[in-house]
């Protein structure tokens, strides 16, 4: 189990993306650098894609 700084640590990165491999806690609302499916602090599954996909700009098809 991980100690209260190593989380802390996880819990607060600079640039929050899924890109850059973080997963989303839609219960914490937080994001977390990690390998787990679940959240470290609430045991829930954590989220590793948005819910919406961006738009499609329909001047692209005929």
């Amino acid at each position: 189990m991980a100690t209260v700084q190593q989380l802390e640590q996880l819990r607060t990165p600079l640039r929050r993306s899924y890109a850059a491999g973080y997963k989303y806690c839609s219960r914490c609302r937080t994001y977390h650098l990690t390998d787990s499916v679940r959240c470290p602090y609430c045991g829930i599954l954590l989220r590793n894609s948005p819910r919406k996909k961006k738009p499609v700009d329909s001047s692209k098809y005929i």
